[in-house]
């Protein structure tokens, strides 16, 4: 079975994780790679390149499957982080809107999405059912040359599957109360008010003054300052944490609402260890302090319904309280708006990347 001889060369090329969005071209293929590694389901392609970067920073080998019509939404992470940082990414990638596609839809990416991968840089070779051991030596090539790779999967070479059937959910009847609250302190003081907390443990911040703040509050190896790709903080934290290391994802409202997505799957995947602490000061502080949807919106909801521990938060005693304890758990952290005047971080994104692999071994 084609299936079985894929499995067995991406077995050789040494991958830990598969992370999916399902396709149904090659439904079978996602369910022997669910049976055979480690798996993510994903709710959107862009996180996946967040907790790839994760799992990989913290000494693992993932592998990402996808449609060729959600490629697109996570281009501008692929280049922002995982080219910024030369991060190593093989991708596996469904080719929709070709050989006989009757969906519609699919058919302009599909058309055009050689195009893109050479436009983007991106090396990539195309399976067609009798060149397998192209699939192992791409994957082989991202994990050789840490880059990003591709292998275009011909939709008319799969063996059919039955769809899965599973025996739906029941609720419980449940009261929501999350106590009040009103900002005390803006987010470089709350981070100053965790400075002896966060020493020694293991951070992923989100882009521009976050970042900066902690880095001029604790700069430590064992921080990993994100330059870009807003909104994959927490998407990052999540792959490290999956490798069952304890990690601290200082968030904020406007990247958690890019990418809140990621909240779900922490939630459907994440038993203990990962700390989302989202600063909350309805604001893009980084870009002027325009609002977001949270001077309307409640985060913590968000936490609550993506069935993570949640609290509500107003000074760093407060987050630190919580944070102590070892399940996984969503704190909203109210603050007020504005950035510290601090300057930028005196570090290459490969100066980061390094130090930090080192420091989390």
């Amino acid at each position: 079975m084609i299936e079985d001889e894929v499995i067995d060369r991406i077995k050789s090329a040494g991958i830990t994780h598969t992370l999916f969005l399902p396709c149904e071209r090659i439904k079978l293929l996602i369910s022997k790679l669910q049976d055979n590694f480690k798996s993510v389901p994903l709710s959107r392609e862009e996180e996946g390149v967040g907790i790839s970067a994760g799992l990989y920073l913290a000494g693992q080998k993932p592998l990402m499957v996808i449609q060729s019509s959600g490629f697109g939404n996570m281009v501008n992470a692929l280049l922002s982080l995982t080219e910024t940082y030369r991060l190593p990414l093989p991708i596996l990638i469904s080719w929709r809107g070709v050989f006989g596609e009757k969906i519609d839809a699919q058919k302009p990416m599909g058309r055009k999405i050689r195009s893109m991968l050479n436009a983007l840089g991106i090396h990539y070779t195309v399976f067609d059912g009798n060149n397998s051991e192209d699939i192992e030596n791409t994957i082989s090539t991202a994990y050789e040359e840490n880059k990003i790779t591709a292998i275009l999967l011909r939709p008319d070479v799969w063996s059919m599957g039955e769809d899965l059937a599973f025996e739906p959910r029941s609720f419980e009847t449940r009261k929501f109360e999350v106590p009040g609250g009103k900002a005390r302190y803006t987010r470089y003081e709350l981070i100053q008010g965790m400075k002896e907390f966060l020493e020694g443990k293991i951070v992923v911040s989100n882009i521009g003054y976050p970042s900066r703040e902690l880095y001029h509050v604790i700069d430590q190896p064992s921080n990993f300052y994100m330059l870009g790709s807003m909104g994959l903080a927490t998407s990052i934290a999540l792959g490290i944490n999956l490798t069952g290391k304890e990690v601290i994802s200082i968030d904020g409202d406007g990247s958690i609402l890019m990418n809140p997505s990621t909240i779900f799957t922490a939630g459907l995947l994440s038993e203990e260890g990962l700390k989302v602490i989202a600063i909350d000061n309805s604001a893009y502080g980084s870009t002027g302090n325009q609002t977001t949807a949270t001077i309307r919106a409640d985060l913590s909801l968000l936490g609550i319904s993506a069935g993570l521990e949640t609290f509500r938060t107003v000074t760093p005693d407060q987050i630190t309280l919580h944070a102590s304890r070892p399940e996984s758990m969503f704190i909203h952290a109210l603050a007020k708006p504005g950035n510290a005047r601090v300057g930028t971080i005196p570090l290459s994104p490969e100066e980061i990347r390094d130090r930090f692999m080192e420091a989390i071994k």
